[in-house]
């Protein structure tokens, strides 16, 4: 059942008859109830479900991540709403129903501090071990700049990610990972966030790796 807030002209919570009220970030909105429909989904609404599904299906799990990583850009929507956007029109690849995420192109962040440069990774007793170059005089970087790391194991559907690891002038950074985790395939990407936490860079991908 639905509450009228501020008489019939006012805004409402719920369902009201045919239509739903609510509201996001202070904006009032309703919406008419969809109505149940008979017809078989076309191929495109199939293909966009399972985009859909895939996409929200990779990203809920670092959402704490992805609300970091997305908050500049979260106005009138959600970071994760945000983020499912780029990783729908930039990410899946393939042709219904065979699709697949594109790794490299997948951003765990966007923002407009200064990146990481040249970005590499290694394993070694069950973890990642990642560098990178000094740029902390660089555009908008600063020595005392975070660095946050994601490491996705698909194989078990798992992922180890960090929003608050080394400074940005230590140029190395290491993440211990599950025992089994050893001789999977993971892939890593590197983002840095400003001391403050108010500033974040674009990602990068940074390679995949095999857990030695």
């Amino acid at each position: 059942m639905g509450t009228y807030k501020k008489g019939i002209l006012g805004s409402f919570s719920g369902k009201v008859g045919t239509v739903v009220g609510s509201s996001w970030n202070g904006i009032e909105y309703m919406r008419s109830l969809p109505k149940p429909s008979s017809k078989a989904p076309t191929d495109l609404q199939m293909l966009q479900r399972a985009k859909m599904g895939m996409a929200t299906g990779f990203l809920q799990p670092i959402s704490a991540l992805i609300s970091i990583g997305y908050k500049s850009l979260a106005n009138r929507q959600t970071a994760f709403n945000v983020a499912t956007s780029q990783l729908l029109a930039e990410a899946i690849t393939g042709t219904y129903p065979d699709l697949t995420i594109d790794y490299p192109k997948v951003l765990i962040s966007k923002g407009n501090l200064t990146g990481a440069w040249g970005p590499a990774v290694n394993s070694a007793a069950s973890k990642v071990n990642v560098t990178w170059q000094d740029n902390s005089a660089s555009g908008t970087a600063k020595p005392g700049d975070k660095v946050m790391l994601l490491v996705y194991n698909p194989e078990k559907s798992q992922y180890v990610f960090t929003t608050d690891g080394d400074n940005r002038s230590t140029l190395a950074d290491s993440m211990d990972l599950p025992a089994d985790f050893v001789g999977d395939t993971v892939h890593v990407w590197i983002a840095f966030i400003s001391a403050d936490k108010k500033t974040v860079s674009t990602s990068l991908y940074i390679s995949e790796v095999v857990i030695a």
